[in-house]
């Protein structure tokens, strides 16, 4: 990964093959959840990840954060979707992408809604967290490390 920052202010990221399809999968599984987040678990209850992705605006009074959620659920799990498919054209173009100012931002937000569906994965739920430190987590951390690196890179060139 290559990030570059350019005199007009615009940024290009420079992806390896590998790194795009793993980004574009990623975006692949986060629209596929969004998509999803009608359906509910077994017990009742809302999906971990959508829990974190869409949280609840009034913690421990269910029937105001319902309300709450019927009236703006669907425009933020819109956005998420949108910035998370935007991502996924762009990757799918090919080659060095370039950003700016204004298009960076649903990458940010997609980066974001990545990071905090793989923390649920991992048992991160708050900074500092070392969340799952099982050998068969190990990967999955070093995507969510790998993504946390590509965000610090375009705030940087930004």
């Amino acid at each position: 990964m290559r990030v570059g920052r350019h005199a007009n202010h615009s940024i290009t990221l420079t992806l390896t093959a590998e790194e795009g399809r793993l980004l574009h999968g990623l975006t692949d599984e986060l629209v596929a959840l969004l998509d999803e987040r009608g359906i509910q678990p077994a017990d009742g209850g809302r999906h971990p990840a959508l829990a974190r992705l869409l949280p609840d605006a009034y913690p421990g009074d269910e029937e105001a954060s319902a309300e709450f959620r019927r009236f703006t659920e669907d425009e933020l799990a819109g956005t998420k979707t949108a910035d998370a498919r935007g991502v996924a054209a762009a990757l799918q173009a090919g080659g060095p992408i370039t950003l700016t100012r204004e298009t960076v931002r649903p990458w940010l937000r997609c980066i974001t809604d990545v990071r905090l569906a793989l923390a649920i994965r991992l048992g991160i739920h708050e900074d500092g967290d070392e969340g799952d430190e099982s050998p068969e987590s190990q990967p999955v951390k070093q995507i969510y490390f790998w993504l946390g690196y590509l965000q610090e890179s375009l705030l940087s060139a930004l």
